[in-house]
């Protein structure tokens, strides 16, 4: 199980530098290269989903000796949260590199960033302590930056300044929070030990958890992005290029809600018991100023953006509520988020491929043209407003059913939210799909081909599939969410 634990960071780097090798005179080859490797980690992702590890809480598996007369490890672990995320990551990059166009596909620089980025990611899912973690959390900024900075739109350098520095300026309370865990631990222990099975048994004041947790959560929360620490993300949205907005939406904003259910909750606890009233108003102002604006809105990659505020402002609420059946569901919206988000990001780069513009007054009536892609477009809006039988609806019902006991009065405000999402999916939907074609460049528009058919087809299955039978991903995070609520009632219980 190490072996393949390992390899998940093996096999996308060494695609990434294999790929940054080849010559540009064989740019035909780019592709099906990031391709194949993306699915042998997929298949590794699938082994690890049906073994012992994939339904249980994190387990580390392997410790290697860093820094030893301090006692530093690295350590690597699995769970059945990070396993399903894993599998997401590779399942998204994977049919990135299949709907992107020829221009990104033939470039080495592209591709390469890609698959780089693809072992970050999967680094911050197995990291077993805050050391690997803060360097994988790190890592994810530099491929973002060059697939940002370098294939973006007119405005990509704004944008990506301004990602990487909210990125960075919450990586500073992450690594003072390292540092303060590390020194807390060497006082106690001896060692700088500060891999997760350690951090759990160490005795902490109600002033140091406290501090801890308000460190980490401010740099993961930058992440989600939580209101107000979302400025960054519209731009960096509309700018990026279509691959880099699956992934960013569809993972790396997991990646900060991910950090506080394995770090901030688990070990500082009464940190968390402390402050989650506040986070969890933070998230229902989100969830409506996050759909408001996206009504608003006349670009409709722009719009997805202010959806995907919205729609994490659900899971930071679930989060917040601290419940077995509000964690489990905060778990479940985000892979079902990083589904639809995913998909309709993809959707809207294949519909700017075509038209170079995501001005939603452009189009206007382009269904009578793009009849499949239509059809496509509107069961993914469906799945993302919540749409009972689509996987949507599992995830925002479950948070808003566990949630309820502890925060009635948000939770109903956060209910509304579901409105709203309907309100600004649909009508960008009418103005963009339905009545007579207004537009004379959209009479020559093509449907979807075959390639592009194939890899949004995986993610619209995953949507029926996980809304029909929604009970079988949950038996994947039953244990982990468990361990999570309990680890919360134990210390309510306690103080």
């Amino acid at each position: 199980m190490t072996g393949i634990i390992i390899s998940l960071l093996i096999v996308p780097l060494f695609s990434a530098l294999l790929v940054f090798m080849i010559p540009n005179s064989r740019k035909e080859i780019f592709r099906p290269i990031g391709i194949i490797f993306s699915l042998i980690t997929l298949t590794q992702c699938f082994y690890l989903l049906f073994s012992d590890y994939g339904k249980t809480k994190f387990v580390i598996l392997s410790n290697y000796k860093w820094i030893q007369s301090y006692g530093l490890e690295i350590s690597l672990g699995i769970s059945g949260m990070s396993t399903l995320l894993l599998l997401l990551t590779s399942l998204l990059v994977c049919v990135s590199l299949l709907s992107i166009g020829n221009e990104h596909a033939e470039s080495k620089g592209f591709i390469g960033s890609l698959l780089a980025l693809h072992f970050a990611i999967n680094g911050v899912f197995i990291s077993g302590d805050l050391i690997s973690l803060f360097i994988f959390f790190e890592a994810l900024l530099i491929p973002m930056y060059f697939l940002m900075g370098i294939w973006g739109g007119e405005n990509r350098r704004y944008a990506t300044i301004k990602f990487i520095l909210y990125t960075v300026f919450g990586s500073v309370f992450i690594f003072i929070g390292t540092v303060y865990a590390a020194v807390i631990s060497y006082g106690a222990n001896g060692a700088l030990a500060v891999d997760f099975d350690s951090l759990s048994s160490l005795a902490l004041t109600s002033s140091q958890s406290k501090t801890l947790f308000l460190l980490f959560t401010f740099g993961f929360l930058i992440k989600v992005p939580i209101f107000p620490l979302h400025t960054w993300l519209p731009d960096a949205h509309v700018e990026a290029p279509t691959a880099g907005s699956i992934l960013l939406a569809g993972v790396l904003l997991k990646v900060g809600a991910y950090g506080i259910l394995r770090v901030s909750i688990p070990f500082f606890t009464e940190g968390f018991l402390a402050y989650k009233n506040f986070v969890a108003v933070l998230s229902v102002i989100g969830i409506i100023y996050g759909a408001i604006v996206a009504i608003a809105q006349i670009d409709i990659k722009k719009l997805i953006a202010y959806s995907s505020v919205s729609h994490m402002g659900y899971v930071m609420l679930g989060i917040s509520a601290g419940g077995y059946l509000s964690i489990e569901g905060a778990i479940i919206q985000m892979i079902n988020h990083g589904i639809t988000a995913g998909a309709l990001f993809m959707l809207v780069g294949f519909l700017y491929e075509r038209r170079h513009t995501r001005n939603i007054s452009s189009f206007g009536g382009i269904k009578i043209t793009m009849p499949r892609y239509a059809a496509i477009f509107l069961f993914t809006s469906f799945a993302s407003i919540g749409l009972p039988g689509l996987n949507g609806f599992v995830g925002e019902f479950m948070i808003l059913m566990g949630s309820f006991n502890s925060y009635k009065v948000l939770t109903s405000i956060a209910a509304f939210g579901v409105v709203l999402a309907a309100i600004y999916m649909l009508w960008a939907y009418q103005r963009i799909f339905t009545g007579p074609i207004s537009n004379e460049k959209n009479e020559s528009l093509k449907d979807l081909d075959t390639r592009e058919t194939l890899s949004i087809v995986p993610l619209v299955l995953l949507m029926l599939f996980i809304g029909i039978y929604p009970s079988y991903i949950e038996s994947f995070v039953i244990q982990e969410a468990g361990f999570i609520s309990e680890t919360i009632a134990l210390f309510k219980d306690i103080k």
